[in-house]
């Protein structure tokens, strides 16, 4: 009997689990977004946000350290 995974079946459950990261993030970004005051944006601010969510799922981002050094 075969014991060793086929790359079809780690690819499975990599995809598994990029669906459940996902879900982690839309569900973290619903309780961000209901846990701030409501204030009054303007339509740039808005896109400025919007921009911000899209680049961060499409895995944009500066490391603390980065930051810390600028």
């Amino acid at each position: 009997m075969d014991t060793q995974p086929t790359l079809e079946t780690i690819y499975e459950e990599v995809r598994k689990v990029n669906e459940r990261l996902s879900q982690i993030e839309s569900i973290l970004e619903e309780v961000i977004i209901r846990g701030l005051p409501e204030v009054k944006l303007s339509e740039e601010e808005i896109a400025e946000i919007q921009s911000s969510i899209k680049s961060m799922k499409e895995g944009d981002y500066v490391t603390l350290e980065a930051l810390k050094g600028a």
